[in-house]
């Protein structure tokens, strides 16, 4: 089913605004897998002179020959007859092809999936930082240079990098938020959306996959729970594809689900001798964007807690190691349907919740940047030895917002109201913060009469004021 395109508006505008400089432009773009970095260029491309090449594992001669037909169109009308296929012979005749073409017109060329090139072409770098130099950044040209490998794409453009201080512009392509994410889920409730989102995150090809015009429990017994399922079958294959030993990161991806945040505890789940040892694997889930190290958003009080945390940042995986793996031999043999009548709604809700606290944040953000709230430097979770607070909002040093959110069956009271301030006490010192309870079922009517206190519903999180993006 195709899905309406979603978002990107600062992205689309940033490419926009390369177009019409009118100057030589060299942009990098990078983001983790299946992200939508292609759609996005694609869309960007599809109504200007610009040569769209997205590589595949090849031999360099092969990705030339593939190239020669991309770059055909530059030199024909795109309305008439067949375009050209060309003979290159090298990637600086390709260069030099492209600079001749923009002798006649502003154009284009794309070079997605890079890291490819670059590994069939390990000069590649080289020889395009040389082009640029000589030829590139004297035309009316537009080069883009695209990859999900972001390790390779950032050592392109740093210090040490053969294109180092070349790009006129860079683009870090984010999975979806919440908002964005039930935005492409809007044929269902608000409370689905949120559901969704705690199930495949913000990866805009994951939550394509779901059909709103079924119940979201049928889709996830024919997406998660099924052996054949794009969600049963995507974690393992997204391990194999960027790690070529996956079985330890698998081992720690399992522990962190389990909710285990330190290196210590992680490493010892997952086999490992020590936090040292699980330190480089962590590192690497970090750069991939599958991992994150959150850390206090403000100054811990005393007795000082452990100042940072490491957990998964996808949604996706949080689920599918918290509530599918598990049980992976059970799906293969045709439980599916057993096992998700176990799961449901106790386990699956107690994920979603956790879930619901990143949505919470998000939302704070949002309020932020839409001008609802004052401009904050950073949203996050604080926590302690006896708890934690899901949303804390901090700008100058000084906590603004606070913020609880359950996902609960039963309406959220005012000792919970209580609780928030108490434990609010000890980080928003010298300043009264603005409150604001999430709630999944409500709230209780006494809650309503409290000055200054923000309530917010699944239907709150969703509306179009939120919007921000667009706004210009």
């Amino acid at each position: 089913m195709t899905q309406r395109f979603v978002d990107r508006s600062a992205e689309q505008q940033v490419l926009r605004d390369a177009w019409a400089s009118g100057q030589p432009e060299l942009i990098v773009l990078h983001g983790r897998r299946r992200v939508g970095k292609t759609e996005l260029l694609a869309r960007f491309a599809a109504d200007r002179p610009i040569a769209f090449y997205v590589a595949a594992q090849q031999l360099a001669r092969d990705q030339l020959a593939d190239l020669g037909r991309a770059l055909g169109p530059l030199f024909v009308d795109f309305r008439r007859g067949r375009p050209p296929r060309l003979a290159l012979g090298d990637w600086e005749e390709a260069l030099d092809v492209v600079a001749e073409a923009s002798l006649r017109r502003r154009v284009g060329l794309v070079l997605d999936e890079f890291p490819y090139l670059a590994d069939a072409e390990p000069a590649l770098p080289s020889l395009l930082q040389r082009w640029w130099d000589r030829v590139g950044s004297q035309r009316n040209i537009v080069i883009i240079l695209s990859g999900s490998e972001q390790a390779m794409m950032r050592r392109l453009t740093s210090q040490d990098g053969a294109l180092y201080g070349r790009p006129t512009r860079s683009i870090w392509l984010r999975p979806f938020d919440y908002f964005h994410a039930g935005k492409v889920v809007a044929g269902w409730g608000p409370q689905d959306r949120i559901r969704a989102y705690a199930v495949a995150g913000g990866i805009p090809d994951y939550v394509e996959e779901f059909r709103t015009e079924h119940p979201l429990r049928d889709e996830l017994r024919r997406l998660a729970f099924s052996p054949d399922g794009r969600l049963f079958r995507e974690a393992p294959d997204l391990l194999r594809a960027e790690f070529t030993e996956p079985r330890t990161y698998e081992s720690i991806l399992r522990a962190m689900a389990r909710g285990e945040h330190q290196p210590s505890r992680i490493a010892t789940l997952a086999g490992l001798k020590s936090a040292a040892t699980v330190a480089p694997y962590l590192d690497r889930l970090i750069r991939l964007e599958l991992v994150e190290r959150r850390t206090l958003p403000v100054e811990a009080s005393e007795p000082r807690p452990r100042i940072s945390r490491y957990v998964l940042a996808d949604p996706y995986l949080r689920f599918y190691f918290a509530l599918v793996d598990p049980w992976r031999s059970a799906i293969l043999l045709g439980q599916g349907d057993r096992v998700l009548d176990d799961l449901w709604p106790v386990a699956f809700d107690e994920h979603v919740s956790r879930v619901f606290e990143d949505v919470a944040a998000q939302y704070v953000r949002r309020l932020s940047g839409a001008g609802q709230l004052p401009v904050l430097g950073s949203v996050g979770q604080h926590w302690f030895d006896a708890g934690d607070v899901d949303v804390v909002g901090v700008a100058g040093g000084r906590v603004l917002v606070v913020g609880s959110a359950k996902w609960r069956t039963e309406y959220v009271k005012p000792g919970h109201l209580d609780d928030l301030r108490r434990d609010a006490a000890g980080i928003a010192r010298g300043i009264e913060p603005a409150y604001i309870l999430f709630s999944r079922s409500g709230f209780d009517p006494a809650l309503r009469s409290v000055p200054g206190l923000r309530l917010v519903a699944p239907d709150d999180l969703f509306r179009s004021a939120l919007e921000y993006e667009a706004v210009r």
